[in-house]
């Protein structure tokens, strides 16, 4: 397969578009454990167990030995003045060329938060203004999808607030070989990528229409799955095909939520799918 290409920069676009945000509180996580603590203490935030949700799908049994995930690790920044909380919870699977580079994407995504939150701070402050950044937040969790032995997809939910109304939320992927320890761009999936972004386009088109606005294909539909990589960028492997991820206004209101549409593998054979990643 080809070198695969970092998702980030995509991703951190959509990230740190901060608008009117506010905090969401995660589901129970007990049982982590801490590997980047840089407050005097716990997290009151972890003791009461708002870690959102860290769960393992159905796909993950009845693999081979060893290929299940082994440990989860969270990335925690608590208690510093004028600096956002941060906490991240992530797989450990057990493969070293995967864990340290979903190890390195984790401490990005909380640095490039904090780099973002200066960039607020620092006019306030030459203004003369007091803006209390311990207030800002950003919460991570994940779920694991595992199509097969050879491939792994970790689909991670970041929350984001910054003040206002609501949160911000947005899903991003990362796909694996387990062979190579390689993470998978879109042209690491599918040899032919127009046809699979013309496939994946039209597939979405059809259930978020019927889902969404009673079989019609309103505009909103159709701008957030114009066949671009970059509305595409959120996939996951499962077991059946390809699950693709749309995040909140992307293709409906915020009240809508983030969406998933699941596209079965023999509906994508045409854009020459690598297979083996299916243990096909």
């Amino acid at each position: 397969m080809p070198a695969s290409v970092a998702v980030l920069p995509s991703a951190a676009r959509r990230l740190f578009l901060l608008a009117a945000c506010c905090l969401l509180l995660l589901g129970s996580a007990s049982g982590v454990r801490a590997v980047d603590d840089l407050s005097p203490e716990k997290s009151p935030l972890y003791h009461g167990g708002f870690l959102r949700r860290v769960s393992i799908t159905p796909e993950k049994k009845d693999l081979q030995p060893g290929r299940e995930v082994k440990d989860e690790a969270l990335l925690q920044r608590h208690g510093r003045q004028n600096v956002p909380d941060i906490t991240i919870s992530y797989p450990v699977l057990g493969h070293s060329a995967v864990d340290e580079d979903v190890r390195r994407w984790v401490n990005s995504i909380a640095d490039t938060f904090e780099e973002e939150m200066s960039t607020l701070f620092q006019p306030s402050e030459a203004l003369g203004e007091t803006l209390d950044m311990s207030r800002y937040a950003l919460h991570g969790s994940y779920t694991v999808l595992r199509p097969s032995r050879e491939a792994v997809s970790l689909v991670f939910e970041i929350w984001t607030y910054t003040g206002g109304a609501h949160g911000n939320l947005d899903i991003i992927t990362l796909n694996y070989s387990l062979i190579t320890g390689q993470r998978l761009n879109f042209v690491d999936i599918f040899e032919d990528v127009d046809k699979a972004l013309s496939l994946l386009s039209d597939h979405s088109r059809e259930v978020l229409a019927r889902r969404l606005a009673g079989g019609r294909k309103d505009q909103w539909i159709l701008d957030g799955t114009t066949r671009e990589v970059d509305n595409f960028s959120s996939i996951g492997l499962t077991r059946q095909g390809v699950r693709v991820y749309f995040q909140p206004y992307q293709v409906a209101s915020w009240a809508a939520g983030a969406q998933e549409v699941d596209i079965p593998l023999d509906d994508l054979l045409p854009a020459k799918p690598f297979l083996k990643l299916w243990d096909k």
